[in-house]
């Protein structure tokens, strides 16, 4: 064995499926604890931090029921002040109104102000309380220079009481006098201490915060690490949602004190106030920090016991693999002679083992023309040099003769690669050859084409003797015009225009007969620029004698300064002449049927009974943000076309015509004719018949290619 047969056993042993497997293992029973326990981690602080908004908004839910609660007493208070002050009541009646009322032990005092701001009297001892001026609180600036007021209850930030010398929230409600304008303000000074001290006593570790804030952003009571109240959170993401939702989760690092916090604000449906509860992040991290070190703990020691496992799982299996192998070998040579063996009982396919002495068939092929021929191929040098250095299985199409008949051969050779041994470069090594004899096939594939062909043929043929109708009919009629000119005396130019007029139709024909010797062919006959115009008055010579002696007007309406368009005049014109003569019958039709029928009311013949016109029109069309195109329109008045076979107007061999009169080409190849130039035509339904549109580009805008006619 070389130094590199020894490489590559090692390789071969490094990336066995086996091998890898357990290496696999190995790293994830290593990283897959580390994991799930990263993700648990994670899950628990998330779950910290709900659980902690959770408890904040349900705190912050009863702290406001609570507040409400507190308050509606004193609110009642105030109502009862305001329904009964009267504004012609001197200060000193004033003064016993409000001594003789029963207030909530919070209140430290409850007083009255006149439209100005000036004290009027006071619960507390009314010694100097004239000279008080009251009209800078905030309370009183609500209301200062405004007839209308504000009927709710006004929650003011806290301020020292000027007699009772405390820090109270101020509870305030505007008074009215008997025609309803503003007259003054009652207050009752609720002590701030009092929720202080309250929401002292729920705070369940330092960090946590209760806050009592008015709907002005000012604090109206405060209890976190320090007790502290008037401070502005106005400027709090937190603090407007609240305000903007009725309630907001409360996430953020504190204005106040600059600690991070988690947790809920709720606003009051009823006053002017909101609570928030929060509880600070650090406190909150702390309960994940002692779970985290649990579970990593836990993942470490399950990783080592893992791997334990998966060291013995893979000793087992290395062990298994070697005791293994030899009978791994026999099985694998017994299933893959049992495969080619019944893979060469498939009728038309052979199998044969290639090896350096030659080539010999595996079972027994159903096809004996091909065995002999396959195997002297195979045991061919050209074969050899082909599948040298060949090291994955290859796909060949041979074709091999016997001498006396060629076969069309598909194969597969697959090179041979034993479990032991692999060949070196220049050495020949075993093959497997499946090969299938594809002649009769081939055979049946050029019999279908050539039948689709045929019927393609036939169908072109169909249309051909319709399109050399037309041609044939203006030779007739020019040969019979150019007649009776030469019997008439008519000059030489009538008789050269006539005789031009046929050279033209039968250059016409000789292009239609060059069509089916080109069949399945793009033409590569280049489109002209012509004014449309020629067409439509090309075609109007043409059938124009046809429409005088029917009675039927042809009315031509052409907008000045049309644009050319890129096109074959000849088939332009042969298009028109098929809208104008289906339009003619049209006309005859209907006219048939109401003749008949005023014949048989009337009782006889009743001539024509309406006017027969034609209306062709050319015209610009501009679309917004597309190229210019040229409409032309041909209308009639005969009745339009059944809504129910509008959409199959177009397709071969469908015509609305009694048999014998139309074959359902003529509209068929139109449609084709003007797809080929780049155009469309339509098709609907007018007032009074159908009306025919053919829309093609116009040649100063830049025309879509022409598009090959399908087959």
């Amino acid at each position: 064995m070389t130094a590199s047969d020894t490489r590559g056993d090692g390789l071969r042993g490094l990336f066995d499926p086996v091998t890898l497997m357990l290496g696999g293992l190995v790293v994830l029973v290593g990283v897959i604890p580390f994991v799930a326990a990263l993700v648990l981690y994670q899950l628990h602080s998330r779950a910290e931090r709900d659980e902690a908004e959770t408890n904040a908004r349900r705190t912050a839910t009863l702290l406001m029921r609570s507040f409400e609660q507190a308050i509606a007493p004193v609110d009642g208070l105030l109502l009862h002040i305001a329904r009964t002050y009267e504004a012609s009541a001197t200060p000193v009646q004033v003064h016993a109104m409000l001594r003789g009322l029963s207030l909530p032990p919070a209140v430290l005092q409850v007083s009255v102000t006149d439209r100005a701001g000036a004290l009027i009297a006071s619960s507390l001892p009314t010694a100097g309380v004239e000279q008080k001026d009251l009209s800078g609180r905030d309370y009183m600036r609500t209301h200062l220079g405004r007839d209308s007021v504000h009927a709710g209850l006004f929650i003011s930030k806290p301020v020292l009481g000027l007699l009772s010398k405390k820090w109270g929230i101020p509870l305030a409600r505007p008074l009215v006098d008997d025609s309803g304008r503003f007259s003054g303000v009652a207050v009752a000074s609720y002590a701030i201490s009092d929720f202080i001290d309250f929401y002292k006593q729920l705070r369940t570790e330092d960090g946590m915060l209760i806050a009592l804030v008015g709907r002005d952003g000012i604090v109206r009571a405060r209890a976190a690490g320090t007790t502290s109240f008037g401070d502005d959170v106005s400027a709090s993401p937190a603090f407007q949602a609240a305000l903007a939702h009725g309630g907001a989760t409360y996430e953020e690092v504190s204005v106040v004190d600059g600690v991070a916090r988690v947790g809920y604000t709720v606003a009051s449906g009823k006053y002017p106030i909101l609570v928030t509860v929060a509880y600070a992040l650090a406190h909150v991290q702390q309960q994940s920090d002692e779970f985290r070190a649990a579970i990593w703990s836990t993942a470490l020691g399950l990783s080592i016991a893992l791997l334990i496992v998966v060291l013995l799982g893979g000793r087992y299996l290395n062990l298994q693999k070697r005791l293994k192998a030899n009978e791994v070998q026999a099985l694998a040579r017994q299933r893959e002679a049992n495969v080619l063996e019944a893979i060469s009982r498939v009728p038309g396919v052979a199998v044969m083992h290639v090896t350096a002495a030659g080539a010999s068939e595996v079972g027994t092929t159903s096809n004996s023309a091909l065995s002999p021929v396959l195997r002297r191929y195979l045991a061919s040098g050209r074969f050899r040099a082909l599948v040298r250095g060949l090291r994955e299985p290859q796909l060949r199409d041979e074709h091999l003769s016997d001498g006396s008949s060629e076969l069309e051969v598909e194969m597969v050779v697959a090179p041979l690669q034993g479990m032991e041994r692999v060949s070196s470069p220049g050495e020949e090594q075993d093959m497997v050859v499946f090969a299938v004899d594809r002649t009769e096939r081939r055979m049946e594939e050029n019999k279908l084409y050539q039948m689709s062909k045929l019927a393609s043929l036939g169908e072109v043929a169909t249309g051909l003797a319709h399109e050399i109708n037309q041609p044939l009919g203006v030779i007739r009629l020019a040969a019979s015009n150019a007649l009776t000119g030469l019997k008439m005396g008519l000059p030489a130019e009538h008789l050269s225009a006539k005789l031009d007029r046929i050279i033209q139709q039968t250059v016409r024909m000789s292009r239609i007969i060059d069509h089916m010797r080109i069949f399945g062919r793009t033409s590569e006959e280049q489109l002209q620029p012509s004014q449309p115009t020629h067409a439509v008055e090309g075609a109007l010579q043409v059938v124009g004698a046809h429409f005088r002696l029917d009675e039927i007007e042809v009315i031509p309406l052409f907008e000045p300064d049309l644009p050319e368009v890129l096109c074959r005049q000849d088939q332009l014109e042969q298009v028109i002449i098929n809208l104008l003569q289906n339009a003619r019958d049209a006309i005859n039709e209907r006219r048939a049927v109401l003749r008949e029928q005023l014949g048989a009311y009337l009782g006889g013949h009743s001539g024509e009974p309406f006017a027969g016109r034609i209306g062709v029109r050319i015209a610009r069309e501009a679309r917004t943000g597309a190229p210019e195109q040229v409409l032309i329109e041909v209308a009639d008045n005969g009745g339009g076309i059944p809504e129910a076979v509008v959409e199959r107007i177009f397709q071969p061999f469908f015509t609305t015509k009694p048999p014998g009169k139309g074959t359902g080409l003529g509209l068929s190849v139109s449609f084709g004719i003007i797809r080929d130039h780049g155009g469309r035509l339509s098709v609907r339904n007018g007032s009074e018949g159908a009306i025919f549109s053919i829309r093609l580009p116009a040649r100063l805008a830049a025309p879509a290619q022409p598009r090959a006619a399908e087959g």
